[in-house]
């Protein structure tokens, strides 16, 4: 039956979480993973081993079938699933190629521990390059879009060299804009090459190089009053006219180039041995606009908007969306520039950094016999992120002097302005760093040891991980507020041992089902950049750092049949001391300030279901569906300290966060697809997906006693402050069509898909609240109100067309 069978191109969206993500750039890379291939469903009667398999099957249901909303899969972060490549922990970007290059993917879901990697609490994603040649060794598509870019296109090839030698190439290229939201862009080449060596019959090197360069215009989030405003969903604030061109100011640069070299080798009949190296080393910069001693040129900023001025020429201009209110005005800009004799007060600057990730793993296999086979390895990290500000754009100006102007006014600090102390009063110009430039440190080492025991009927896995990892920051400006060793040269080493367990029980009730416990715990390090108060410009640690605690349990069960698969599991993960920080304007005490939580508590649990069912010979169904609840189960304790002289305005504060909900991570989810695979290579696929009891990303400060005791003076303003909002419920209705044309080796794919077919422009894709406090007067009274949500909202109906040849 496989001869009708098509090959499925599907260039369908996901969210990847970018690296330095700002909290209110809400980008869409949609476009990273777009082919999805054939599951093949096997009916194992002959062997038990083949159901003990952890094949993901609900992560694979609903990557593309749910709603495109914030999605946290278990309540957890984005980073909670690990995606590695022999070892070696690898970056969404990278996927799209590495399937190109004819890369398998295996996934491994919650707690289920993969071969030689245990992870985590949030499933485990590996990629590893099967022996032998595809049977069809090129591949040339082209792809048509209506969202994030216009034109895309893949190309791979691969072939044997001769002497051992094998080699394959890929190229996946994207240009043009969104047709959907203005000012977003997409320019992006990745090329990879990946050549092999075998010799001897068990020395096998590889070799992988990837080259991603890319230029993203991204959208940000805004409130719900510049949304109904305008009358559009997916108004975005970032960009402007520019001599009658839209211009966007939240621009992404990147070029990360990744290298990995793998030497595998038998030492023994019963011992192997794989050393993998991997590299990843570049530039990520993310543009912004500046201003100094002048008013924000961001369009939707409360002062702007008619809920603030209360003039209704204001009003009419945003009702009739008028770029000149609702845009950025860099015509306006430029103008006010020029009026400055030379010092701009308006400039477009870029958040630089520059990353050097290294990264080493040795792993020795022993199968001491045919039910029992150890693993240990030896994982060596060394990561150093370096972050500066350069000058993008003087917007008509000559130069900016590099002083910290929020100081200017200041009666008590006015005399201690300078960014840099050993260069003062430095005229910055064009491709000039400036405002801050330092690098954070983290060095860690790990030792893996991986006991995995199978027979017929039983299989146990135990997994121990020990490590130790320093964490520093390195300054190369000397603040003057923060002189010498305060802001200058190298911070103190903070010191945390790291540690995972995990042990997981399964027992093969036949060759059709297998039930399964999990067991988890583990201390991770947390993220460097939480550690500081102020990494821009101060060696200062939080109080009390340590690592962030998981324990966590899951019990699975699996049958698979010649008709239907279904894999059922029961989640918990409890996540305590988790830690953040934060730099935001205090209007309680019109300060800047540093902002630490630590003693984050926060509690998962749930049901996953899953089932695959095949109809009949040409109909196949997928069903899926998730119930849990995700809730800080502790109240963590706030500080806050000035930014100027560290000076405490708020000290272990509790912020009542008991009973808030995790934000981006629906507690009810369920999806339904059908494929109906017809005779001569055409098809067509309907899934409905669902995702609801949605919430807000939610801010300890507002629930601490003294923005409520302080602020929260009315019922109504007490309520506001301390309700999480909930998002309404999502629905999609997404289609596709394909058809294949086969010819003696090659075959011809078309493939449409319609995302969205209801046309649903209202559905919040996610939001967060605000840390800032608006100050309402009315005659002898103050009153106090939180700043307005921050929302985007996801895509309307939209398209993906792709023609694929394989030969």
């Amino acid at each position: 039956m496989f001869r009708f069978v098509p090959l499925l191109l599907f260039s369908l969206a996901v969210c990847s979480p970018a690296a330095a993500q700002y909290l209110d750039d809400e980008y869409y890379p949609f476009a990273e993973r777009e082919e999805r291939r054939e599951l093949l469903a096997t009916d194992s009667t002959l062997f038990y081993r083949a159901i003990q398999s952890s094949a993901d099957l609900y992560g694979e249901l609903t990557d593309f079938n749910l709603p495109q909303v914030a999605m946290k899969r278990r309540g957890l972060g984005w980073d909670a699933e690990r995606i590695s490549l022999s070892g070696l922990d690898l970056s969404y970007r990278h996927l799209s190629v590495l399937r190109l290059l004819g890369a398998r993917e295996t996934r491994h879901a919650g707690l289920v521990p993969a071969p030689g990697l245990p992870g985590g609490s949030g499933g485990v994603r590996l990629f590893d390059f099967p022996a032998g040649e595809p049977l069809q060794p090129f591949l040339a598509s082209v792809r048509f879009t209506d969202r994030n870019y216009l034109v895309g296109a893949k190309a791979a090839a691969s072939g044997d060299l001769g002497r051992g030698w094998t080699a394959s190439l890929a190229l996946d290229a994207r240009t043009g804009r969104d047709l959907h939201v203005q000012g977003v862009f997409t320019n992006a080449l990745t090329a990879a090459l990946r050549v092999v060596h075998a010799w001897h019959s068990d020395h096998r090197l590889s070799l992988l190089c990837i080259l991603p360069p890319s230029t993203r215009g991204t959208r940000l989030s805004s409130s719900e009053e510049a949304f109904s405003l305008t009358g559009d969903p997916l108004y975005n604030p970032a960009w402007g006219y520019q001599d009658g061109r839209v211009r966007n100011s939240r621009v992404r640069r990147e070029f990360l180039p990744f290298l990995a070299a793998r030497y595998e080798r038998s030492l023994s009949a019963k011992t192997s041995l794989s050393l993998d190296l991997g590299a990843e080393a570049g530039l990520s910069r993310y543009s912004m606009l500046d201003w100094y001693d002048a008013r924000t040129p961001m369009p939707d900023n409360y002062r702007y908007l008619p809920s603030y001025t209360g003039d209704l020429e204001t009003e009419r201009a945003w009702l009739a969306s008028d770029p000149r209110y609702t845009q950025i005005d860099w015509d306006e800009l430029i103008r006010r520039n020029r009026m400055r004799n030379g010092e701009a007060v308006y400039a477009l600057d870029d958040r630089v950094e520059r990353t050097t990730a290294l990264c080493f793993h040795a792993a020795f296999t022993t199968m001491l016999d045919d039910a029992l086979t150890l693993r240990y390895a030896l994982t060596l990290r060394y990561d150093r992120t370096r972050s500066y500000r350069q000058m993008r754009d003087l917007l008509g100006a000559r130069y900016v002097t590099d002083i910290d102007r929020y100081l200017i006014d200041d009666d008590t600090y006015s005399n201690l302005l300078q960014n840099d102390l050993r260069h003062p009063d430095r005229k910055i110009r064009e491709g000039d760093r400036f405002g801050y430039d330092y690098a954070l440190l983290e060095r860690e080492a790990r030792i893996l040891l991986q006991a995995d025991y199978r027979s017929d009927r039983l299989r146990a896995d135990f997994s121990a991980e020990l490590g130790s990892a320093g964490i520093s920051r390195r300054g190369y400006y000397e603040k003057e507020l923060f002189p010498g060793a305060l802001s200058f040269g190298t911070s103190r080493t903070l010191r945390l041992a790291p540690w995972r367990l995990k042990a997981l029980v399964g027992w093969s009730f036949s060759a059709r089902s297998y039930l399964e416990g999990i067991l988890f715990a583990a201390a991770d390090t947390p993220s460097a950049e939480m550690l500081f108060y102020q990494p821009l410009y101060n060696n200062r640690m939080i109080e009390s750092p340590r690592c962030e605690r998981t324990f966590a349990a899951e019990l699975a069960w699996r049958h698979t049949g010649s008709r239907f698969d279904l894999r059922l599991a029961a989640y918990a993960a409890g996540i305590y001391d988790r830690q953040e920080t934060r730099r935001y304007y205090d209007d309680l005490s019109a300060l800047y300030c540093d902002m630490s939580v630590s003693g984050i508590g926060l509690l998962c649990c749930g049901i996953e279901a899953a089932a695959e069912i095949r109809l009949s010979y040409r109909w196949q169904l997928a069903l899926a569906a998730s119930a849990g609840d995700f809730s800080y189960i502790r109240d963590p304790e706030v500080t806050v300290l000035s930014d100027v002289d560290n000076t405490a305005v708020l000290t272990r504060a509790t912020a009542r966060m008991s009973g808030c909900h995790a934000g981006g991570a629906p507690q009810l989810a369920a999806v339904s697809e059908i494929t109906y695979f017809g005779p001569r290579g055409w098809g067509f696929h309907l899934s409905a997906g669902y995702a609801g009891l949605r919430y807000v990303e939610p801010m300890p400060l507002r629930r601490t006693d003294r923005v409520t005791g302080q602020a929260g003076l009315t019922p109504e303003a007490f309520e506001a402050f301390t309700r999480q909002e909930r998002l309404s419920d999502a629905f999609t209705l997404d289609a596709s069509l394909f058809k294949s044309f086969y010819f003696d080796r090659s075959r011809l794919t078309v493939a449409l898909i319609l995302r969205n077919l209801s046309g649903a422009s209202q559905t919040r894709y996610n939001g967060y609240e605000s840390l800032r406090i608006r100050r309402i007067s009315a005659g002898d009274t103050t009153l106090w109100m939180p700043h307005a949500t921050r929302y985007t909202y996801a895509y309307p109906r939209s398209f993906y067309l792709t023609i694929s040849y394989r030969f």
